[in-house]
């Protein structure tokens, strides 16, 4: 039985391990080969849709250069150029209805300095307009704008023409420049004809006639948003740009110039024909399945292992951070981590026992060490360590704090006279009284050595103090404990001083003991048995 069902976990085993390697196999291959290929061929699309729109705009910058070339091969526009006739060309060209019909925004005739023959312009609302950059030589020459003469010397061509994307009061803006030549091509250079273009909305419905909103156009200011998802930049031979569609739209860029990104224009993309996820419906099928056999082995092993093995880490987990070997748990089952969780269990008895009996045996040393033997009174080192106590505790330390010394009178005579068996039996006598009359919350009692003892009172003045004194003097002398081997009375007394700090003041143990002690040697000095406060 037990090989049977080893043999079923290895089996089990082996059946998750090949379902695993064939969904991961699946997975690698998609991931690496088959999502690359369809990327590609969309992005393909993609490029390929982008250039449509780059061949519209092309287009239609062919169209007005078509119309700039028709008018500017012409001899009736070249003898004007010559004769500097403005009114001519003014009558004929510069004429609103005419430039609106057109979607153009003006001509100017130049002569070979960049000067104006004739033209004019419009704005957007083909109002009377005079664009700076059109109307003043240096901005002309300057954005190479016209044609010049050196132009016509390093040309091989009779014709010459400039395309130029610029920029016109914060509007991007093409103009089309021609030489003026006759209609055979011969004569001098005589000047340029050049029409222009606002680019806007209505510009970009001219590249899509009847497709209202095919292609969306973004203006200078809007343009830099889209600068890093371009897929081509209009004109560049090559594009260096590896961007894909962005909300699910394609971007043209159009520089001016300078290379800068005058404007930019988008057209909606292809619907994805394909599953762009990492796990098409198979692999999920397959995960399905697959989770499901997981699930299953799960479950089997939670019960048998993991279950056992969770409440066993639990289990010595917690004793170890608490400390704390007293918690126990259940184990029913016959496996060896059952086995294991009944042993542990057995482990924390004899643990915790032997805790037990350590503690008891270190609680046991500690009261040894800190009491004396014979009057179980606290010794020396116990009253030091109080001290220590009191200096530490900003809180018991700011109260009154009182000292009581208090020593056998001719204790001496009196082991001389009974021997010191009976003296020590003494000792414990007087240690019981000076136990018994006083508060252990507050008071704490020492033998200080030999027949001295010293009560520490905390939170009492001077007055409270004296009267704990005197009570203590009172209850040795009224027990009468008898004492043949002195002159003046024939029982035992006790001589005390007594010293106080008050509340706020500094605590200071050996000062105060000190106090208290002088207070006891003056207590003697007046005949003893009585109490003096230093």
């Amino acid at each position: 039985m037990v090989i049977g069902a080893r043999l079923k976990k290895r089996l089990l085993l082996a059946f998750t391990a090949a379902c695993f390697t064939i969904l991961l196999a699946q997975t690698i291959i998609r991931h690496f080969w088959i999502l690359p290929t369809f990327e590609a061929m969309t992005r393909q699309n993609d490029r390929i849709d982008i250039q449509r729109v780059e061949s519209q705009l092309q287009q239609e910058l062919d169209a007005l250069s078509k119309m700039v070339f028709d008018s500017s091969a012409w001899d009736t526009m070249y003898e004007a150029a010559q004769q500097r006739d403005t009114q001519w060309f003014n009558s004929d060209y510069v004429i609103a209805d005419a430039l609106q019909r057109l979607d153009v925004n003006g001509w100017y005739l130049y002569d070979t300095q960049a000067n104006i023959i004739g033209g004019g312009s419009f704005n957007s609302d083909y109002q009377p307009y005079s664009p700076t950059v059109l109307e003043t030589p240096n901005l002309l020459i300057k954005n190479n704008l016209i044609i010049l003469s050196d132009d016509i010397t390093t040309s091989q061509s009779e014709s010459i023409h400039k395309v130029r994307f610029i920029t016109i009061d914060k509007t991007p803006a093409v103009t089309v420049a021609y030489n003026v030549t006759r209609s055979d091509g011969t004569g001098e250079f005589v000047g340029t004809l050049l029409l222009w273009s606002f680019i806007d909305e209505g510009f970009i419905e001219n590249l899509t006639p009847g497709l209202a909103n095919d292609i969306s156009f973004y203006g200078t200011d809007e343009a830099p948003k889209y600068k890093e998802h371009l897929i081509r930049v209009f004109g560049e031979k090559r594009s260096a740009v590896e961007t894909t569609q962005h909300n699910r739209r394609l971007y043209l860029g159009v520089n001016d110039q300078a290379g800068d990104l005058l404007f930019v224009l988008s057209i909606a993309s292809r619907e994805r024909t394909y599953d762009r996820s990492l796990f098409d419906s198979s692999l999920i099928t397959g995960l399905l399945i697959s989770g499901s056999v997981f699930i299953l082995f799960y479950l089997y092993i939670n019960q048998q292992v993991l279950r056992p093995l969770r409440k066993l880490y639990t289990l010595v987990n917690s004793a170890i951070r608490n400390n704390d070997f007293s918690a126990r748990d259940e184990y029913f089952g016959n496996n060896e981590l059952h086995q294991l969780g009944r042993g542990m269990n057995e482990l924390f008895t004899l643990i915790e026992n032997q805790r037990a009996e350590i503690l008891e045996r270190h609680q046991k040393l500690k009261h040894i060490s800190n009491t004396d033997s014979m009057t179980t009174l606290a010794n020396r080192r116990a009253l030091d360590k109080h001290f220590a106590k009191l200096a530490s505790d900003a809180e018991l330390a700011s109260q009154p704090i009182s000292m009581i010394v208090a020593d056998i009178d001719h204790f001496k005579l009196y082991n001389d006279y009974y021997g010191h068996d009976q003296g020590d039996k003494a000792l414990c006598e007087v240690a019981n009284i000076l136990k018994y009359n006083t508060n252990p919350d507050s008071h704490f009692v020492a033998r200080y050595g030999g027949e001295e003892f010293v009560i520490v009172l905390s939170n009492t003045d001077k007055q409270e103090a004296l009267k704990v004194a005197e009570t203590l003097r009172n209850a040795v002398a009224s027990a009468h404990i008898t004492h043949q081997g002195r002159a003046d009375l024939s029982y035992v007394t006790l001589s005390i001083g007594v010293a106080s700090k008050a509340a706020n003041e500094a605590f200071d143990s050996d000062s105060l003991f000190k106090i208290a002690d002088d207070a006891l040697y003056k207590a003697k000095k007046q005949g003893r048995n009585c109490c003096v406060v230093g």
